[in-house]
């Protein structure tokens, strides 16, 4: 089995719209495939693929403070040591009692260690959920934060464990995974161990600044790359420039899209925008074409990248 994350140096590139694309026409061949979406703060591949609806399963994130108001005799001392304001004074019946605040607390416990009557004790915090659910593709992984949840990564790693165990159930040949943008932690959960990051980036000045940033990254976990340059007409002399300059690297371009509103269109009407325009289903199946040669050919990583077609050559 293969797994593949597609990633972006930034949102709006048109990550999830390649992913989407790349599953379906692997489906439409055959493959059995798993696919999850890693971009738990905002999963929307559910909207493209429209899965079956099954009861979510909640993720704990950490622990929130939680304070016992019968054993609060209001000293304050929690509410100076709190170093994230998690806590604060309201009149009880009595006297003024500890409040807790769950979107700021951090969950640090320093007001269990430092409370005289040990009114506080820790509990579980629902930070979200993940669901493993089916579409016509096949299994569909994905999660949403809750309101206030932090994604640190943890999140990111269940729905990837998830996955790897449908794929394993279901002889998967691929398990076909929507990361984060960026170059963060959940990033980082989301393309460790994996046979290939496909970067999709945009001839624009910040796409290829962040396409960099990426690049550094797979580079530095020493995972092989290959890149996807979406809405490509958009600047064609920057198209060029990338290539020559991603082909010294030793990174191959599988492939360009053209820019077209007819796929916006699409997405707005929950459909995979495969053939919602000639030109941009033709480079999504140029692109997926290209991706399971790769797949099938010598992985063998060069400065942590996919050799590129001069390469393969010199490596024959």
């Amino acid at each position: 089995m293969k797994t593949i994350t597609v990633i972006s140096g930034k949102g709006g590139t048109g990550k999830t719209t390649v992913t989407a694309s790349l599953a379906t026409l692997a489906h439409n061949e055959g493959r059995r495939i798993v696919v999850a979406d890693t971009d738990v703060d905002a999963a929307n591949l559910a909207l493209l693929f429209h899965p079956a609806e099954v009861p979510a399963v909640p993720f704990i994130g950490g622990e929130l403070a939680v304070v016992d108001p019968d054993a609060c005799t209001g000293c304050g001392l929690c509410v100076e040591y709190c170093r994230y304001g998690a806590l604060s004074m309201v009149d009880g019946e009595i006297f003024p009692i500890v409040e807790v605040d769950p979107l700021k607390c951090e969950g640090c416990a320093v007001c269990t260690l430092v409370c005289p009557s040990q009114a506080f004790s820790m509990h579980d915090a629902v930070s979200g959920d993940c669901t493993l659910s089916s579409c016509e593709i096949g299994p569909l992984v994905f999660a949403r934060l809750g309101v206030g949840g932090e994604n640190s990564g943890r999140l990111v790693t269940q729905v990837r464990k998830v996955a790897a165990d449908a794929a394993r159930q279901n002889e998967a040949e691929m398990l076909l995974i929507d990361g984060p943008p960026g170059t963060g932690c959940p990033v980082i959960s989301a393309v460790t161990g994996v046979d290939l990051v496909l970067l999709v980036t945009e001839p624009t000045p910040p796409g290829i600044s962040d396409l960099r940033r990426v690049l550094a990254l797979a580079e530095h976990f020493n995972i092989p790359a290959a890149v996807v340059i979406n809405k490509a007409d958009l600047n064609p002399a920057l198209v060029v420039s990338l290539t020559a300059e991603l082909e010294v690297q030793g990174i191959e371009v599988l492939g360009t899209i053209p820019y077209d509103e007819a796929v916006p269109k699409a997405q707005r009407e929950g459909a995979v925008p495969i053939d919602a325009t000639t030109g941009v289903g033709k480079a999504l199946r140029h692109i997926h074409n290209r991706l399971q040669t790769v797949l099938a050919e010598s992985t063998e990583v060069v400065g942590g990248t996919l050799p590129s077609h001069h390469q393969q050559e010199a490596l024959a």
